[in-house]
């Protein structure tokens, strides 16, 4: 309640303005503002509170003046000729006057929808009236200004204490997020930013005016749309109608971008969140102002939780004047006239179609509409997509230098120290690549030079890379479709599965006489988790057996990385160290730069001489200081937020729930793996184990449904790999076992 009386309002009005009358008491939500009758003519006196910036109320000013003098369709308050003043009170409060619009506010004048075409026009005509006009005052950030809502909600959303009103904001702060680069573009100018049902007012069915110029600032042009639609929504049968409404008279006298058509839905729910936000932090303060329309703004935010975004957005942009958005099929087709079709795409065959994939964060992906998903496939972005670490690493030093290993720096020299420190001893040698497939390629080299030999011996169903001596020696692409089968020099050794094993079986021996007859070979490259294989993880006795037949023989054991390593494992550092491995050469790839192109090779310093040979190694992107400097990132990033330890935690509880699965889905034959590198295998019954590749994808399949990606492998397509960002929660893992629950539930087994 304002400390000011009518009697003292009155005098106010009369002492600085000379307008004498009596005065009235209207509601306000910072200033205090009463009505003023005199001499048959009626103004609003408005006392503003120390802090207000004499600036922004001059800016005010202007603005009012400015859209009194543009149009004739509504009346606006502008201050009275030869008042424009602003009076700086004694105790630091400010006084202006306006002129009184005669009108009733549409919240209080019964609801007609077809007020709604009227209500676009009006924030169309403000846009007009004000288009070119600016002013540094109103260059302000406040919590109702639409562009920085993200902020606001991020900021305020703590105090809403419902779970499921909370979840509801925290998805439309979603939605703001993926889409802040469509957003950051979106044209701005000074708008009147609040046409809500209480500054609206209409007289005999029709608009007559707009009031409360107390939130006009420079922000998005659209905003002013978004703002008005969201209010005249409220409370109505079909809002996303009304909202067309509302858009098809903003545009017969205003102009929207495709970006801005495009963007009206999703802010339309940013200013619902707003307002809840806003009024959950405020309530305890008693001043009902901010919760005057709470329950109606989340009738409405719960409503539009149900709609297809896509569908909405489409409506309105389409109201706009604007076609759909280009269809996947479209894309598709672009796709396949452009790009190679040997190269795969996730979820091509889906009801629903490939995803198409804009930005990441943390263990989340996001499409073009904001739909979110549950990353637990990709283990490239290690430490979590988008990291703001890594990010500021790579951007810091690509402002400074980029070029290659043959010029001294830093950040490369310091990496392989780093690198080093996290291997073994007798590892003390390091070499960059771009890739994985790189790291293995050289691997090979090395192992050739060093025993001057020229076979390999691998681990059945292991995948080593795309070159073409990778696509040779690994048996899940010479055994597979458009393979050449086994080269004369690959040995391939059994791959020792826990889930079927072969207890007769002299793994040993086994090893000894494949290794006898074929081809000498100059090492084994074998993954320590082997995951085209379908997740499985060798027998410890059978892989220790491996490596020695292969080190009796003069051959060296190169330990494949490139998926397990940097901590995923959970319990230790590297894959190769669960099963008490010794390697003469490590490489790594993936995860090694958190989505950035790289590869890593460590060795001995005896295997490093021998590769010393004349021939020059160099590699004109392999660790170059941009590349370093991301990989000390990852490296920091893993150590300062525990995420190993983490992986451990989290793979073990999510490991336990999704055995505990088996107990209620008999599809499920095992589910197995270690830290962050787990799968699960479907089977027709665990009896015969025979594979159920119709349940794995069907299960892979309502899980994107449901926004959670995972992905198959294994040489009968039938085990769901499950290697997600290391930031992955607790939360995250029963949201995962939640949807693998629901979707089982669905497929007729």
């Amino acid at each position: 309640m304002s400390d000011v009386s009518l009697t003292q309002a009155a005098e106010l009005a009369a002492n600085y303005f000379g307008i004498n009358g009596t005065a009235t008491s209207l509601p306000g939500e910072i200033d205090d503002n009463f009505r003023i009758e005199a001499e048959g003519r009626t103004y609003v006196l408005k006392i503003s509170p120390p802090d207000t910036s004499a600036a922004i109320l001059a800016a005010r000013q202007f603005v009012m003046t400015r859209l009194a003098a543009s149009t004739m369709a509504y009346a606006f308050p502008a201050p009275p000729l030869g008042h424009e003043d602003i009076v700086a009170l004694p105790d630091g409060r400010s006084l202006t006057v306006v002129t009184w619009i005669e009108g009733v506010p549409y919240a209080e004048a019964g609801r007609f929808a077809d007020i709604a075409q009227d209500i676009g026009l009006l924030a169309g005509t403000v846009v007009r009236g004000l288009e070119g006009f600016d002013h540094p005052a109103l260059h302000y950030e406040d919590q109702w200004d639409l562009a920085e809502a993200h902020n606001t909600i991020r900021e305020l959303s703590s105090n809403i204490t419902l779970r499921s009103d909370r979840a509801l904001v925290d998805d439309v702060l979603d939605h703001l997020i993926v889409r802040a680069p469509l957003l950051q573009k979106l044209p701005k100018q000074v708008i009147h930013g609040d046409i809500n049902d209480l500054n609206v007012l209409v007289d005999d069915g029709e608009i007559a005016g707009l009031i409360d110029f107390g939130d006009t600032r420079h922000s998005w042009r659209i905003g002013e749309l978004a703002i008005a639609a969201t209010y005249i929504m409220l409370g109505t049968d079909d809002p996303i109608a009304i909202a067309e409404d509302v858009v098809t008279g903003y545009v017969e006298v205003a102009h929207a971008t495709r970006d801005e058509a495009e963007a009206i839905y999703d802010l339309i729910r940013a200013r619902l969140a707003v307002s809840v936000c806003v009024a959950a932090s405020r309530r305890h303060l008693g001043n009902e102002h901010h919760t005057v329309s709470e329950d109606a703004a989340w009738e409405l935010l719960e409503r539009l939780d149900y709609v297809d975004a896509i569908a909405a957005a489409t409506r309105l942009a389409a109201a706009a004047g604007y076609d759909a958005p280009e269809p996947t099929s479209t894309i598709l087709e672009r796709r396949d006239r452009a790009m190679g079709h040997a190269l795969s795409l996730s979820y091509s065959t889906s009801p629903s179609g490939p995803l198409h994939i804009i930005r990441g964060e943390g263990a989340y992906l996001y499409d073009t509409m904001g739909r979110r998903y549950l990353d637990c496939v990709n283990n490239v972005a290690h430490v979590g997509h988008s990291h703001p670490d890594v990010v500021a690493a790579a951007t810091d030093q690509m402002f400074l230098l980029n070029t290659n290993t043959r010029y001294l720096h830093d950040n490369v020299i310091t990496y392989a120290e780093r690198l080093l420190e996290e291997l073994p001893d007798h590892l003390d040698v390091m070499y960059f690549t771009n890739s994985g497939s790189e790291a293995n390629e050289l691997a090979l080299r090395m192992a050739r030079a060093t025993t001057e030999r020229r076979g390999i011996a691998v681990l059945d169903h292991g995948y080593h890379g795309n070159t073409s001596s990778m696509v040779e020696l690994s048996p899940y692409k010479f055994n597979g479709p458009g393979g050449d089968g086994q080269p004369e020099w690959v040995t391939v050794l059994p791959l020792s599965d826990p889930y079927r094993p072969e207890p007769d079986r002299d793994y040993r021996a086994v090893c000894e006489w494949l290794l006898d007859e074929r081809p000498p070979v100059a090492g084994l490259i074998a993954e320590s988790i082997v995951g085209c294989g379908g997740q499985v993880m060798p027998d410890t006795g059978d892989l220790h057996s491996a490596y020695e037949a292969v080190k009796e023989r003069g051959g060296v054991c190169i330990a494949d990385e490139i998926q397990t390593g940097f901590g995923r494992v959970g319990s230790h550092f590297w894959a190769f160290e669960l099963h008490g491995l010794e390697p003469d050469i490590v490489t790594m790839g993936k995860p090694i730069g958190n989505g950035h192109p790289m590869g890593a090779v460590a060795t001995t310093a005896d295997i490093a001489d021998d590769f010393n040979n004349g021939m020059e190694y160099f590699n004109t992107f392999g660790g170059n200081p941009v590349s370093a400097a991301i990989g000390i990132a990852v490296l920091e990033v893993i150590e300062e937020e525990g995420l190993q330890d983490h992986a451990r935690k989290v793979g073990s509880y999510l490991l336990t729930e999704l055995r505990r699965l088996m107990d209620s889905h008999d599809a499920i034959g095992d589910v197995r793996g270690n830290g962050l590198f787990l799968g699960m295998e479907f089977v027709t019954d665990r009896e015969s184990k025979i594979p159920n590749p119709a349940v794995t994808a069907a299960v892979v399949g309502n899980a994107k449904e449901n926004g959670v990606l995972l992905s198959i492998d294994g040489p009968h397509h039938n085990v769901i790999k499950i290697k997600p960002p290391l930031v992955f929660s607790t939360e995250d893992a029963d949201r995962l076992v939640g949807v693998v629950h629901t979707a089982l539930g669905h497929v007729a087994l």
